[in-house]
């Protein structure tokens, strides 16, 4: 096995070690494997996707950091997002869920920009895919 070093920051640590200290079953390493292997199957479900999708995206994201990429996002996207929705759920923190329709590449495309943007804390999508005539 191959050992690796990882930087979190101190309160996602903290969140992860009560989380371990009540289930007494894990180790922070097999519960990052765990994740790890969840994350790559979501990826390859989201890469064997064909054709026209109709989908929605949950993100939530840091509103203090300058988020000058996911605005870039949306508007390079915004052909595809059909509607939009924004929360301010803290002080610190916001709610967008986008309703997505066409080609499922150019969502992954999305998606991929998404995760790769470093103020948002997590990501959630479902997919769904109909007749192709039903949604273009």
């Amino acid at each position: 096995m191959s050992i690796i070093s990882l930087s979190l920051p101190t309160e996602l640590l903290e969140e992860l070690d009560a989380v371990l200290g009540e289930q007494k079953s894990a180790t922070r390493s097999e519960v990052l494997r765990q994740a790890l292997r969840s994350y790559l199957t979501e990826y390859k479900k989201l890469d064997e996707q064909k054709g026209n999708v109709i989908a929605t995206i949950s993100v939530l994201y840091n509103k203090e950091e300058k988020n000058e990429e996911l605005f870039k996002l949306q508007h390079e996207f915004s052909d595809m997002i059909t509607a939009y929705l924004h929360s301010h759920l803290t002080e610190t923190s916001c709610l967008e869920v986008m309703v997505i329709k066409g080609p499922s590449s150019r969502l992954k495309e999305l998606i991929d920009g998404l995760k790769a943007n470093k103020p948002v804390k997590q990501i959630k999508f479902s997919v769904m895919t109909t007749d192709e005539s039903e949604i273009i």
